[in-house]
């Protein structure tokens, strides 16, 4: 959509909306002259608008209702396979992410296959979204991690601001949760990586606060690569500590201002309110609590359902769907999501290394399920009768009762059957 198109329904639109609803159709028949187009976008806009005063008083959601009322039109900015951008041959579009377009294209230059994200030729008339277009792109330079997509050049060719990164061939979280039967053991070191990359990410005072299966990665080699850090936000207190960092400009977005995907958003997200480290803690904990139980903790018919559910409503226990989950992984999913950020997790580092110390007595065999809890119990109770006829050692049965009493962690057994 190019500049005056835009005008001139950003015009109809603030014209419309000014009237009374019973009014607003007879005036776009006049004013839109039959272009039946841009009065179906014009009504897209409106019909957005109602819908996010309806939900929450915030500008942004109209700015966000104004993307999505253009999408349509955007298809005449697409590139077409074999066309050439710079250096850059286009061979297939791939999708698109919260920032932009992305192709599968030909570095000639360098002679590899590379992923070319776009920021649409509209938006890049539009200083904020070109500003955090931009701030992705040096974010990511600043982010050399092996669970982080690499990134290897950004620019501007014919008006085109792009980002090239790696291709990362594969298939993502979503595809491989449609697929189903995804194991404990895989889960958790899914998690494990993505945790990884967040902590990495959040040392530099990055949150990505759009943390879902579908910007999840696995490599065919079961890699784990975290995409799109296009939403990605500089922590208030990273920018504080560092206000003279020459590679990365802070874009403020206002109080009220939702970016991310409902089912996956902290409470305070879907709040609009200002977001840290826990946002990204929240969101992996519902990525794990789905991968384990093969829906979301939090659901509803609308996108309003859904944050009243987030912001209301507690998930049911994992063992609702599968008897097998560990107690402690449902301990650990539980605090990454309890409501109040204070009482989450408070780092990202604090999430791995319980996720490491899980998946280490999985690994080793000896974490059992809770329903064997009881029977261990029993255990121990045999064991302080035959302590008290002196058929065991006194080490023994203190590490059964240290682990039995251990308060930091839910009750749980760390031995064989």
């Amino acid at each position: 959509m190019n500049p005056e198109r835009w005008q001139e329904l950003d015009n109809l639109f603030h014209s419309a909306l000014q009237r009374e609803p019973g009014e607003r159709a007879p005036f776009l028949d006049k004013a839109c002259g039959g272009d039946e187009s841009l009065r179906k976008q014009v009504e897209a806009l409106l019909a957005a608008h109602e819908a996010a005063a309806d939900f929450i008083e915030s500008p942004a959601f109209e700015a966000e209702a104004r993307q999505l009322a253009i999408d349509e039109a955007e298809e005449n900015t697409r590139l077409a396979a074999g066309q050439m951008l710079g250096h850059f041959k286009i061979i297939e579009r791939l999708g698109a992410g919260g920032m932009g377009e992305v192709y599968l294209a030909e570095d000639k230059e360098l002679a590899r296959k590379v992923a070319l994200k776009l920021l649409p030729l509209y938006f890049s008339k539009d200083r904020d979204r070109l500003h955090r277009f931009q701030q992705e792109a040096r974010t990511l330079l600043a982010l050399n991690h092996p669970n982080i997509v690499t990134i290897h050049d950004i620019g501007e060719i014919d008006s085109f601001y792009y980002i090239s990164s790696e291709l990362v061939e594969g298939e993502t979280l979503r595809q491989r949760l449609d697929q189903g039967d995804l194991k404990l053991q895989d889960a958790l070191e899914i998690a494990i990586q993505t945790a990884t990359a967040l902590a990495a990410a959040h040392e530099k005072g990055i949150v990505h606060r759009d943390i879902k299966p579908e910007n999840i990665m696995i490599r065919r080699d079961g890699y784990i690569k975290v995409l799109d850090f296009g939403i990605a936000k500089l922590s208030q207190e990273f920018a504080a500590a560092d206000l003279e960092a020459p590679t990365i400009r802070q874009v403020h977005t206002a109080e009220g201002t939702v970016i991310g995907t409902a089912p996956y958003m902290s409470p305070e997200q879907a709040r609009g309110l200002k977001v840290d480290a826990r946002t990204d803690i929240w969101s992996l904990g519902v990525v794990l609590y789905e991968a384990m139980s093969g829906r979301r903790p939090f659901i509803g018919d609308t996108m309003q359902d859904v944050i009243t559910s987030i912001l209301e409503k507690e998930p049911w226990p994992l063992t609702r769907f599968s008897s097998d989950v560990p107690e402690t992984l449902q301990w650990i999913i539980s605090r990454a999501l309890r409501k109040e950020r204070d009482a989450r997790y408070q780092t990202a580092s604090e999430l791995l290394h319980d996720l490491k110390e899980l998946k280490k007595n999985l690994d080793s065999r000896r974490l059992l399920p809770a329903r064997c809890l009881q029977r261990h119990e029993r255990r121990l109770l045999k064991l302080e009768q035959e302590h008290q006829q002196s058929c065991v050692q006194p080490q023994a049965l203190s590490t059964w009762s240290t682990a039995l009493d251990n308060t930091s962690w839910p009750r749980w057994s760390v031995y064989s059957c």
